[in-house]
């Protein structure tokens, strides 16, 4: 939640144009502004300004008294406190920055503003919520199964292409469903436990290539002449509807699935949100 200088309260006029000095009494400015929480309406922060420098310097727990405002940061952690441009309001991101910086390691403190509390918790910008990835990931891993299995199951149950005996390899199987399969499965493995959006982003970006694969695999297939019984698109003596469910279910539904799922799935991972 952002926080906002509150010009009605009583404390903005009285601290407003003092002397701030750090928690050992050295003198880092004169205050400008005073923000208040919304929630609880205390001090927050306050913007400083020593010659033609501003800065922001915590007030959850500031004392004043005989025109000066005393802090408890530091000199040092004031001037090295990142430069965030003054506005009539204190934006969260903003303030979680400053959250990060006065209070690296989370030390306890009091605080206003539920966004710094938020502030407190959030961890690395590469740890993501497991719930981005894991459906998605879920999703995944049975696709890949059935993608890498289906030519040697299919022939028990009338699905397949060519040969009708079952667990026949051949090179087709193995570069158009095989290995398109493991990609999508071991991509969905990585992919459902995640919470680190690296590990994530390569499990989605490997069942993505496997998808694609699914897609134009069996096109390609063409180029290096491979024929017979056994190849993708072999000699069958199905209908024409069965054929056409045997084409979606062994390369392209399954492989316009994937992608989509994949897809969605990457675009979770890359949005961070205040929950992160």
């Amino acid at each position: 939640m952002s926080t906002a200088p509150q010009p009605e309260d009583p404390r903005v006029r009285e601290w407003t144009g003092s002397t701030v000095v750090d928690r050992d009494g050295t003198p880092l400015g004169e205050l400008e502004h005073v923000y208040l929480g919304r929630s609880d309406n205390q001090p927050t922060w306050g913007l400083v300004r020593a010659g033609q420098r501003q800065q922001f310097v915590p007030l959850h727990q500031a004392g004043a008294g005989g025109g000066t405002v005393q802090v408890s940061a530091s000199q040092q952690q004031v001037s090295s406190a990142p430069e965030i441009p003054a506005g009539s309001e204190l934006q969260p991101e903003a303030e979680w920055r400053l959250t990060q910086h006065y209070w690296p390691q989370g030390e306890d403190r009091t605080t206003s503003g539920a966004y710094a509390q938020q502030g407190q918790e959030r961890g690395s910008p590469l740890s993501v919520r497991r719930s981005r990835g894991m459906i998605s990931g879920m999703l995944l891993i049975p696709l890949g199964i059935w993608g890498a299995l289906v030519p040697f199951i299919g022939p028990y149950f009338g699905y397949g292409f060519g040969s009708d005996q079952p667990w026949l390899f051949t090179m087709d199987r193995l570069w158009l469903s095989i290995l398109p399969g493991l990609a999508v499965l071991l991509g969905g493995l990585m992919l459902a436990p995640s919470a680190n959006r690296i590990t994530g982003g390569l499990g989605a970006w490997l069942a993505l290539a496997g998808g694609m694969w699914f897609l134009v695999g069996p096109s390609i297939a063409l180029l290096w002449g491979s024929g017979g019984p056994d190849a993708p698109f072999g000699v069958t003596t199905d209908s024409t509807v069965i054929q056409v469910l045997e084409q979606l279910g062994y390369f392209f539904a399954l492989g316009a699935l994937t992608t989509t799922l994949a897809a969605f799935a990457l675009g979770r991972l890359a949005v961070r949100s205040v929950r992160d």
